[in-house]
């Protein structure tokens, strides 16, 4: 099988990308890592060209407050039903929010477009709470194990590993005892520490307050 991985990143090659970093993390142990093309990098049309070749796809892609990005959308318009069987189609969403139950919607309109487009769905895994990967990557350790242990699995089985998923998915939805740090934690202004951070250095803390739309 000719396996691609599409990064759906904004930000492309990007060190700031943690959608790149997935993206050569899962094929970091393989015997023969696959090809990766940036969404960003290139014109949508002529990618969706290139893809044809490949037997299986999986698209590696961040998620903003529940929404693709714009560029992944935009490709996806560009991509035609498979005209024989045997196609494969797989998605690695990373997000923010720390609970994997936020992202069962995307996993639902993902399967559905795999049956459109006649290719077999090979699932959706899902990180929460990776925002921070390229910003502290010793902290996520295991995660990029974990990430890379899945291309490995997926090289020999053409799958995704159903343990290592779950493992990734976890937590699914926070405790009460952990809802209750959080609040406590944002309560106290630990929550807003690296947020804030990032306004001084945009010269925009003066405004975080603002309303615009008001």
């Amino acid at each position: 099988m000719k396996t691609i991985i599409l990064n759906g990143s904004p930000k492309g090659k990007s060190k700031k990308s943690n959608s790149q970093i997935f993206a050569e993390k899962f094929i970091e142990k393989m015997e023969n890592p696959c090809e990766i093309k940036c969404i960003a990098n290139n014109s949508s049309e002529e990618l969706a060209h290139y893809i044809k070749d490949y037997d299986t796809i999986i698209f590696i892609l961040p998620l903003y407050i529940h929404a693709m990005p714009g560029i992944v959308m935009k490709f996806i318009e560009e991509l035609e039903p498979a005209t024989y069987e045997g196609k494969h189609i797989g998605f690695i969403v990373q997000a923010g929010f720390i609970e994997t139950a936020q992202h069962k919607y995307l996993e639902r309109y993902f399967e559905e477009l795999a049956r459109q487009l006649n290719y077999g769905y090979l699932g959706t895994v899902v990180k929460g709470e990776a925002a921070g990967i390229y910003m502290y990557p010793q902290m996520f350790k295991k995660v990029l194990k974990l990430i890379s242990n899945l291309g490995v699995a997926f090289e020999k089985t053409h799958a995704f590993d159903k343990e290592i998923v779950e493992r990734l998915a976890r937590p699914y939805e926070l405790s009460k005892l952990k809802l209750i740090i959080l609040r406590l934690i944002n309560k106290v202004g630990l929550g807003n520490i690296g947020w804030h951070k990032m306004l001084r250095k945009n010269n925009s803390m003066d405004k975080r307050l603002d309303r615009p739309f008001l």
